[in-house]
């Protein structure tokens, strides 16, 4: 039920906006036109005018009495220089009602009843500002001065001003306002915090497609920025981290020598030596987030929903197999269903799909093929179980599996911490942190005494990259507001499995993001060569199965989608070139005629193994319907190492003398054919068994030898007569 005060405040909201123009000052109503007029939510280098920004507020929330510091730039575009500029803030003692407002008034949309209003006397920039300089600017705002009393967001914004007070550009932010102890009942909020990055490893032996990780987990790189930072507030904020085992394994490879970018023989790369940064990455990672919170991906972060669609639900399941088993190994944790459900640090089994998007069929995979109890969503998939507020918590059923816990992260706030990235201007990466603060305020400040307590789930997007002191900021800010309180997954999980269950999620046509049907159907075929190529290996070792499912499951991963989708191709082109020609090292080496004496004998067949594993094989041969020729079928499994050939006989049988024609083949174990391998043959039979082949050669052989015998000796009668000739 609604407390008193939010029914006031909506009942006031309609009467403003009804009435807020009417009553409203002349002077203060074409204000609020002008700077509708001339500003948006972040000014560009607009053309002819002076332009602001703010990138700092000190503190970031105000409190009674208080004295808040705004500060940022402002930048000569007009063409000439300016001397006297000036910056004016204002604000208003009228909060937002709704985040839609909020929304609305950031896109620099006026609303009927928000009239932002002069603060004290303007910052006056010193000096002239020549044109295309930029000058910092800062200013301070009473609290008791803008007239701030009941919890809620209000206005702020810094208009630039030419000497005279003529407008020429603004910037709008919130400020959030917390009048003390008791105004509301603090939100129960879970940071998720995302270790995820593009698989790198395909199917050659400690070999990655390239080395950005090196840079990635190098000082001030994106992984080494969000596990530093993650670490420093880790406890405070109750972090759970989210971590694609792939990322663990791609940096265990990288912190050895390695090679990168291999062809698909695998062959004619130079090593690397380790990388440091990585190693140091992984050794700090260890050792720093052990017995924290911590739930893991599939492999490689595979496409969950897009498996699932497209019923490769093996692929799903091997995926969590690997990855637990990884992790395991890895982080000396206890992953998977072996262990605790996934656990390590007491989290629960979460599922997190790639944009927080799943059905009622993908949480049945998810739950009978990866052990998953809780899923992580985006807060648009389930209605609020506080409806008409925002609540994090909910259940639901799926297809097959039965219920399933459901947390629901605040899509707002994931577009928000998305919206600037390390590489942002300082007042792009404020706007978000600052619109992050004043966005969990006002989820609080809509309904601030509901009760139970209502939840919050905060997850940035999952290869997210903020700067350093963006990240610390936003950490910071949720550790001191005093509208929200830190929690584990694990607890708002456990406050899911009370919740009676929605009815199930709609199954709805797969979304354009996940990977496409095109790219799936190549990853089915991908995977039946594999199949073929794993059969065909003589027992080979956990380390090698390990890699080539590993390469699989990589270019089945969620960071192809959308921009990713070429790189996906790259990954899936180069597993199926590797598969072809290691497979067709694995050849028949027969001529292409065979002589049969008689109507039965025996053919040789070599088969010759130039790859680098041990391969077994059996021989087929088959001929046309109602040829007179036969073969035995040979059962046996030729072993061949690498190589080398092997030879295996056959037995032909002929009831017509002449040539027919033969089709060899080679087959793995289980029968799968080698298709690469087959080879025609022609047979001819002869009249004559082999025996009397063998006589009639025998006597052929002693008619040479007695005829050769007869001209040496003629040769030597003819020396001798010619020498007694001579001496007579």
């Amino acid at each position: 039920m609604r407390s008193v005060r939010t029914v006031v405040r909506t009942l006031i909201a309609g009467f403003l906006a009804l009435a807020g123009p009417l009553l409203a000052a002349p002077a203060v109503l074409a204000h609020a036109q002008e700077v509708h007029q001339q500003s948006s939510r972040t000014d560009g280098a607009s053309s002819h005018q002076l332009t602001i920004s703010i990138d700092a507020l000190n503190p970031s929330f105000a409190t009674p009495g208080s004295t808040i510091t705004v500060s940022g730039t402002i930048t000569n575009h007009t063409g000439s220089p300016v001397t006297g500029a000036q910056v004016q803030v204002l604000s208003g003692a009228q909060y937002f009602y709704t985040r839609t407002d909020m929304d609305s008034y950031a896109a620099g949309h006026d609303l009927g009843y928000i009239f932002p209003q002069p603060l004290g006397t303007p910052a006056v920039v010193p000096g002239t500002l020549h044109n295309g300089a930029t000058a910092r600017w800062s200013a301070t705002v009473s609290a008791s001065a803008a007239g701030y009393s009941a919890f809620g967001v209000y206005p702020l914004v810094a208009q630039a001003e030419y000497a005279d007070g003529t407008l020429s550009g603004a910037e709008r932010t919130f400020l959030p306002f917390w009048p003390g102890t008791g105004s509301a009942v603090p939100l129960n909020t879970s940071w998720v915090w995302p270790l995820i990055d593009r698989p790198q490893q395909g199917p050659c032996t400690r070999t990655v497609a390239t080395n950005t990780l090196a840079t990635s987990m190098g000082t001030g790189g994106r992984l080494s920025t969000l596990l530093s930072v993650g670490q420093l507030w880790a406890i405070e904020d109750h972090l759970t981290w989210a971590v694609d085992p792939a990322l663990l394994s791609d940096a265990s490879v990288m912190a050895h020598s390695y090679k990168v970018d291999e062809e698909s023989t695998c062959t004619g790369k130079k090593s690397l030596p380790a990388s440091k940064a990585t190693a140091a990455w992984l050794s700090s990672l260890r050792a720093d987030t052990a017995g924290e919170p911590m739930f893991l991906t599939p492999y490689a972060d595979t496409d969950v929903s897009a498996l699932s669609h497209a019923g490769l639900d093996s692929d799903l399941r091997a995926a969590y197999q690997l990855g637990e088993s990884q992790a395991s190994q890895i982080l000396s944790g206890s992953f998977g269903l072996s262990g605790h459900g996934s656990a390590y640090g007491g989290s629960p089994a979460v599922g997190w799909p790639a944009d927080g998007m799943a059905d009622a069929n993908v949480l049945s995979s998810l739950a009978s093929d990866g052990g998953i109890s809780t899923v992580l969503l985006n807060s648009g998939a389930l209605p609020s179980t506080a409806a008409p507020y925002d609540n994090a918590l909910g259940a639901t059923t799926t297809a097959t599996a039965g219920s399933m816990r459901v947390l629901l992260a605040d899509s707002e706030l994931t577009s928000i911490l998305g919206s600037a990235s390390a590489a942002s201007p300082a007042g792009t990466q404020f706007a978000a942190e600052q619109d992050f603060l004043a966005q969990t305020a006002m989820i609080s400040a809509e309904v601030p005494n509901y009760q139970p307590a209502r939840s919050l789930v905060i997850a940035p997007p999952r290869r997210w990259n903020p700067s350093a002191t963006q990240a610390a900021r936003l950490l910071s800010m949720t550790h001191s507001a005093p509208w929200l309180k830190t929690v584990d997954l694990a607890s708002l999980s456990a406050a899911a499995g009370h919740l009676k269950a929605h009815k199930s999620l709609p199954v709805v046509k797969p979304p354009p993001a996940e990977l496409g049907s095109t790219y799936l159907d190549e990853i089915r075929s991908v995977d039946s060569s594999l199949t073929v190529y794993k059969d065909l290996l003589l027992r080979p070792g956990p380390s090698v199965l390990r890699r080539l499912d590993a390469a699989a499951l990589a270019t089945e991963s969620s960071a192809w989608r959308g921009a990713g989708a070429a790189a996906g191709w790259v990954a899936l082109t180069k597993l199926a070139d590797y598969l072809k020609y290691w497979e067709g090292k694995v050849q028949i080496l027969t001529g292409t005629k065979l002589l049969l004496g008689g109507t039965s004998g025996p053919a040789p067949v070599s088969v010759q193994n130039a790859g680098d594993l041990p391969v077994q094989v059996k021989v087929q041969a088959s001929v046309p319907q109602n040829s007179p020729l036969t073969a035995d079928k040979i059962d046996k499994l030729i072993t061949v190492l690498p190589g080398k050939t092997q030879t295996v006989t056959m037995t032909l049988h002929s009831s017509a003398i002449g040539t027919s024609q033969m089709q060899l083949q080679l087959v793995t174990k289980s029968g799968y054919p080698l298709d690469w391998t087959s080879e025609q043959l022609s047979v001819q039979a002869t009249r004559y068994g082999r025996a009397l082949l063998v006589l009639i050669g025998a006597a052929l052989g002693v008619l040479v030898l007695t005829s050769m015998a007869r001209w040496i000796r003629r040769q030597k009668d003819g020396r001798t007569n010619a020498r007694s000739g001579g001496t007579g």
